[in-house]
């Protein structure tokens, strides 16, 4: 990798190593003579700060003839890596997308480039570094694959409906469809000379893509994953740096990673909320590709097997191209739940029970339940009233017969005391995973059962006879796909208090069915509504349409953007007063309401925190520039001026009422 040098010049302008607010800027630093012709834009260094004994540690982002500071400029220390880790095209983006988010664009590339790995950077430089992609096989494109490529590589933002079913590879592993198809076209783009960036939410998916490339003879995928240690995925880093078009696949932060002739960034189901970055800036990698694709002039391909609200609001306004052909669905059928139910109370229809029974004695069959565990509710004998934990307030569930502890901090619940009634004994309610398998064992005693969900994981199951249970997102690849696919509990997962309860059901049940064998069906076995019908019925383009209307007219995510404000009452209302007056100069400008303030909650959602209160402002596409702005200009003012007010509180304490900002969360209209 080449990088700019300073070319005589005498500033370095640098961007230090913190998570401080204020200090978001570039600062001009003198070149020493010594370092005059080994410095390089996207370096680490080491220069003084505050004072000459006091180092921090920075990334050399330009140069500059002269400073416009008055005084004498420190001069840079040290370079601590001869090799730029930051290209100048991921600077601009962390840059743009920090700014969207009202963030840091330290924060951005913490998330972007992995940590200095000293050994691997000296192998990586002397070329003895291994590198899987040396013996590739050509990959020769077909010519529907070319014709995507060249609209990808054209910059062509395109959302596509992958096929239900599983297919068998040349190597023999099961994969889903969807897996192929996206290798295709990021080997269709790689043979254009482009670099191809596939995002995807977790490692399953990762292995998927892996195996469909290695079967297109594509070994030399470059992965980033958080599963990797800390010297692999340097590593893998360092390979994406090359000066030569690449297949990068990778969680969340692979959208940061740096690619030479960035041809095109596809991402597989956006709407896994894996997807939505946890740490700040918190900007969804949906998000960040688009900012990327729009200044790099990459193409963009969004695929999945059930749309994201965002994604339809972009196929609605233009800016993203759907799928015209239709893909292969799986057959879709709607248990009668007034039908004679079995020995499960109603949970499991006759139908359904009889679909198990037959389908399950000639290959596998998949049962999704929504909660992992034995029983997800645990209520009061005498009352009925839901336990809570005595610690936390969360709660309680049974995590085995008769044993029972917190949800959400795992303290045990013996002894428990019912806060309603006094009652001291707890009993079970619902269904998770272990429960079902217990009662599936008994009910049909003569199928294998298996289980798959968070703490008993599964990737892959033979094609032999066996009923599969699993928890939504953990559901394995059967050889061949399932017999069946049964889906419970959909009027539980439907009345999640969350906005997106509804979408989500949807992108559930179709990644469910699509595991299911080209001859194979799908059961609803409980549930109404418009979402279960649409499911049913394959209706699914029109109910997206309707369900995006409805935001629309409740001006609710992605209609609209979101930020929530929260901090301390004089913190918070210093913030909304810096935004209350936009669009009131121009009436054309629909734009900004507010929500709130309210009492701020804390991490269990029941009880108060004290002083802390949160307000939530919406607004237009148009004014987020602006609300960022304003909001980013008052929570710098606020921690400008916090260091004497934290005086004496243990380092790295925040003050309880210091003001966080948090742009465009997914769940901020949750119960």
């Amino acid at each position: 990798m080449t990088a700019e040098g300073a070319a005589g010049r005498r500033v370095a302008r640098i961007l230090l190593d913190t998570s401080l607010p204020q200090l978001d800027h570039l600062f001009d630093y003198a070149i020493p003579g010594e370092l005059a012709d080994e410095i390089r834009a996207g370096q680490r260094v080491r220069v003084p700060f505050r004072s000459q004994n006091r180092k921090s540690f920075g990334t050399v982002i330009e140069f500059a003839e002269q400073s416009d500071f008055g005084g004498e400029l420190a001069q840079i220390a040290e370079i601590v890596s001869p090799l730029p880790t930051l290209t100048p095209e991921v600077w601009r983006l962390a840059r743009a997308v920090a700014d969207r988010a009202a963030g840091s664009a330290g924060d951005i590339l913490r998330l972007a480039i992995p940590t200095r790995q000293v050994r691997v950077e000296k192998q990586h430089l002397a070329g003895t570094a291994p590198d899987p992609g040396e013996h590739d096989t050509p990959f020769a494109a077909e010519a529907a694959d070319t014709e995507l490529a060249g609209l990808l590589t054209g910059g062509a933002r395109l959302a596509v409906d992958a096929s239900h079913g599983p297919i068998r590879l040349g190597t023999g592993e099961w994969v889903g469809g969807w897996s192929l198809q996206l290798a295709r076209a990021a080997l269709a783009v790689h043979a254009e000379g482009r670099s191809a960036i596939v995002v995807l939410p977790d490692y399953r998916d990762l292995d998927q893509l892996r195996d469909a490339l290695a079967s297109l003879g594509h070994a030399g995928v470059v992965r980033l994953d958080a599963r990797q240690s800390k010297g692999e995925r340097y590593a893998a880093f360092l390979r994406a740096l090359d000066p030569e078009p690449r297949i990068i696949i990778g969680n969340r932060s692979a959208v940061y990673a740096p690619a030479h002739e960035l041809g095109a960034i596809l991402m597989w189901d956006d709407g896994d909320p894996v997807l939505a970055e946890p740490l700040a800036p918190y900007v969804h990698a949906r998000d960040a590709a688009l900012v990327r694709a729009g200044q790099s002039g990459a193409g963009l391909l969004f695929a999945a097997h059930s749309r994201s609200a965002e994604i339809q609001r972009l196929v609605e306004i233009g800016y993203v191209q759907p799928q015209r052909l239709p893909p292969r669905r799986t057959r879709v059928v709607h248990a009668d739940a007034s039908m004679t139910p079995d020995a499960f109370a109603g949970r499991v229809p006759e139908f359904a029970a009889r679909i198990i029974r037959q389908e399950s004695r000639r290959g596998p069959v998949l049962v999704q339940v929504a909660t992992p565990g034995y029983a997800p509710i645990a209520v009061c004998a005498s009352c009925g009233d839901v336990a809570r934990c005595r610690a936390c307030a969360g709660p309680i569930g049974f995590r085995s017969a008769g044993v029972a502890a917190c949800r959400w901090c795992g303290e045990p619940a013996r002894p428990w005391q019912c806060a309603t009634c006094d009652g001291t004994v707890l009993t079970e309610r619902g269904m998770g995973s272990q429960r079902t398998v217990e009662q599936f064992e008994r009910q049909f005693s003569d199928a294998r059962v298996l289980l798959s969900d968070g703490e008993h994981p599964r990737e892959r199951v033979d094609a032999r006879p066996a009923l599969v249970v699993a928890t939504r997102g953990a559901e394995p690849i059967a050889a061949g796909g399932y017999r069946a696919v049964v889906l419970l509990d959909a009027e539980r997962l439907l009345g999640i208090e969350s906005l997106r309860a509804a979408e989500d059901c949807m992108r559930w049940w179709e990644n469910a069915a699509a595991l299911a064998a080209p001859d194979g069906q799908c059961v609803v076995a409980s549930g109404g509504g418009p979402t279960v019908q649409a499911f049913v019925t394959g209706r699914t383009e029109e109910w997206r349409s309707a369900e995006l209307h409805d935001r629309h007219a409740l001006r609710y995510p992605p209609a609209v953007r979101v930020a929530s404000v929260t901090g301390g009452t004089a913190e918070v209302e210093r913030a909304l007063a810096s935004i209350r007056d936009l669009g009131a100069q121009d009436p054309s400008v629909p734009g900004i309401d507010v929500l709130g303030p309210v009492p701020a909650r804390g991490p269990s959602g029941y009880e108060q925190v004290p002083g802390i209160v949160r307000l939530i402002v919406r607004f237009d596409y148009g004014l987020g520039a602006e609300v960022a702005r304003r909001l980013r200009g008052v929570l710098v003012a606020d921690a400008a001026g916090s260091s004497a007010r934290t005086r004496g509180r243990p380092p790295g304490r925040a003050r309880p009422e210091a003001l966080r900002l948090r742009f465009d969360d997914r769940g901020v209209f949750d119960g």
